[in-house]
């Protein structure tokens, strides 16, 4: 087994070579590994074993997870650090990592360099994305990360050589993890060190060098729009996209457009890479990974064998359905998509393909509930708002199931829907069962808040609309609008838990409503604290669009 240290080989190789760009400015390799000697002395003397890491800095968070690797400490890597997931972890870690600027002198650098740490430990646990069921915790070896590494190296390293890697995807899940951070720093490239979440800030960070995107179809799907409306300095020369399939008509758009190849990559957290594809004319086949086999059994299950599973001897089923194709595969859905209702076996997709056959409807996701019946989400086409709103939702919904009837199972038909505007989503685009559960959940206060960025006095949250929201109950039955009241609460409430209790509220000044809130809008909300006024500012956006605006006044504000 090879070293911990070898990850970091080009690092120690070089003190002066730039691993990192923050802020526009370079980072180099000497500041890097002495920041990680540091935080592994303090994170040794620590009698805890699992430590849960999360920092939006891709660099902050490398420092964190190489300190805690070589004091032999494992890293928890969650989604997010929402309080809910501070809760479900509270038995699973003894801490947060948590970062500083402290840099080791020369002693605890050769401590690094001298390090036992090998490869063969599991110091990483990550979760799955949760979009059939609740996230599942998954044990990673280090040996394992280094077979992949590798293997990414071998694929693509002479594309992104000298070009700065930038990346539309957290590095909280594996494929992030290991493009963003990971692999340059295993084989000497160079990371932007902040996430671009915008086609603005991408166009902005393409005028300073060189660059290759780690992207998802989530912000790819979007990209084509922008960039009709935005003439970039210079086009990334590599995109990467992973997370879920990639709509061949956009992967083909964005090629045309960029001049560029768009690199799908097919994988999971518990398998890690899988296969590769570059879209053509045609829906082109999944080329699976060197180093790699498959097996497809009679159900058409795909197998896998490959040196990135904890095992690579054994073989592994994947839970996806897939066809041979002379030159790799075809996906072919989910087989836990297949459910069981009244001791009948009912496919999921199977009512999904149905109802998206309907003129009413452009997108739908079905689930089943707790108790036992089937939910639709629909995003409704135009045909089917038009439809709403002539003759409601109850006449709408029967109308769909009376359609449906002669293609699906009568214990099957959907009973609970909900429409949204877009379906939603986590920041690889993919659509968790927890969120489309949440949907039908009317006990909930508001939605879960992403914080997007936070400088000093203002913080930049996300968040996500969804029709489960207790405030939607009664305003209105068949066009729900979020109440301007609910819009205030929730600054008032996020204003705390970032700034601390601003004191008592008094007042609102310079109040301003621009468009209604409807379900599946995702949202902006900035927040600022005011001090000199004793307010904290508030302004909702989606998208461009202005929602709302104001400042909360508070007495004995804090300063």
């Amino acid at each position: 087994m090879r070293k911990l240290s070898a990850f970091l080989a080009p690092v120690f190789a070089d003190p002066a070579r730039i691993v990192a760009r923050t802020d526009g400015q370079p980072v180099a390799a000497d500041r890097f590994v002495r920041r990680v000697a540091a935080q592994a002395a303090r994170l040794a003397a620590h009698p805890g074993q699992r430590f849960a890491l999360f920092h939006e800095d891709a660099l902050e968070a490398a420092v964190l997870l190489f300190a805690a690797w070589f004091a032999r400490k494992t890293v928890v890597l969650p989604g997010d650090r929402l309080p809910a997931t501070e809760a479900r972890l509270a038995d699973r870690v003894d801490a947060w990592l948590a970062a500083d600027e402290t840099a080791g002198d020369n002693a605890m650098l050769a401590a690094l360099r001298e390090s036992d740490v090998t490869t063969g430990e599991a110091l990483l646990e990550v979760f799955t994305s949760g979009s059939t069921g609740e996230p599942v915790a998954i044990p990673k070896t280090l040996a394992q990360l280094d077979a992949e590494l590798s293997r990414i190296e071998a694929c693509w390293g002479a594309q992104v050589r000298d070009r700065l890697i930038l990346a539309t995807v957290p590095h909280q899940h594996v494929y992030g993890l290991l493009f963003r951070i990971l692999w340059p720093l295993s084989a000497g490239h160079v990371f932007e060190s902040r996430r671009t979440a915008f086609p603005e800030t991408l166009a902005a960070q393409l005028q300073a060098l060189p660059a290759v995107l780690v992207s998802s179809p989530a912000f790819l799907k979007r990209w084509p729009e922008s960039l009709a409306l935005h003439k970039l300095p210079q086009v990334p020369h590599t995109v990467f996209s992973s997370g879920g399939p990639l709509p061949r008509e956009v992967s083909r758009d964005l090629q045309q457009r960029l001049g560029c190849a768009v690199t799908e990559i097919y994988g999971s957290s518990e398998t890690g890479g899988v296969a590769h594809r570059v879209q053509g004319e045609l829906d082109t086949p999944w080329r699976l990974h060197d180093g790699l086999e498959i097996q497809i059994d009679a159900d058409q299950m795909l197998h896998l064998r490959s040196p990135f599973l904890p095992d690579a001897t054994q073989w592994y089923e994947t839970g996806d359905r897939a066809a041979a194709e002379e030159c790799g595969f075809r996906l072919l859905g989910r087989a836990d998509r297949i459910v069981k209702i009244e001791e009948k076996r009912v496919s999921l997709d199977a009512i999904e393909r149905a109802l998206q056959a309907q003129a009413e409807v452009a997108i739908a996701r079905a689930l089943v509930l707790d108790d036992g019946r089937v939910g639709a989400v629909l995003v409704l086409s135009e045909t089917g708002l038009a439809q709403l709103a002539a003759s409601g939702a109850r006449t709408l919904h029967q109308a769909l199931r009376a359609r449906l009837a002669d293609s699906v199972e009568a214990v099957a038909l959907p009973r609970r829907w909900r429409h949204v505007e877009t379906l939603p989503a986590d920041t690889l685009g993919k659509t968790p069962m927890a969120l489309l559960r949440a949907l039908f959940d009317n006990t909930r206060a508001m939605p879960e808040a992403r914080l997007i960025d936070s400088t000093g006095d203002v913080c930049l949250l996300g968040l996500e609309i969804d029709a489960g929201l207790a405030a939607f109950e009664g305003h209105f039955p068949n066009t729900p609008i979020l109440p301007g009241v609910a819009q205030l609460d929730w600054a008032c409430v996020l204003a705390e838990r970032h700034f601390g209790t601003p004191g008592v509220f008094t007042s609102v000044e310079a109040l301003k409503f621009h468009k209604p809130v409807r379900p599946g809008m995702s949202l902006q909300l900035r927040i600022e604290r005011q001090p000199a006024k004793s307010a904290i500012g508030f302004r909702y956006t989606c998208g461009d669009e202005a929602i709302s605006s104001g400042r909360l006044v508070f007495a004995g504000a804090a300063a």
